[in-house]
């Protein structure tokens, strides 16, 4: 069963929005963005983007035409997530943030969004 939340679990910049759905168009896709951990190898874990397929039991927001996805129990241990992007000549792509952060780390580095 998914869950269409009423409450606020997801809050994405305008650059956040402009590069998720120039990234897209540009893939012809149209699936929702799904939230997850990913686990470098070296570091602590962190949260990940990625072009998923809506499961049982995700929290689902809808933002800007955009559906993001999480699952309730990455939302319990990251709490809210705030996604920004930054376009800067040594630093590039999605950086997220939690309420409950899961390493030190947290909002640091940046992401790619995987397809």
């Amino acid at each position: 069963m998914m869950r269409q939340v009423s409450e606020v679990i997801v809050n994405v910049t305008v650059d956040a929005v402009t590069a998720i759905k120039s990234f897209l168009v540009n893939k012809d896709n149209r699936k929702p963005i799904r939230i997850d951990i990913h686990n470098t190898g070296c570091c602590d874990c962190s949260l990940d983007l990625s072009v998923d397929e809506v499961r049982e039991n995700d929290l689902i927001q809808e933002i800007e035409g955009l559906t993001f996805t999480i699952s309730p129990e990455i939302h319990e241990l990251a709490g809210d997530v705030t996604i920004s992007y930054v376009n800067e000549k040594v630093k590039k792509g999605f950086v997220l943030t939690s309420s409950k952060p899961l390493n030190e780390w947290d909002g640091f580095g940046v992401c790619d969004l995987k397809q």
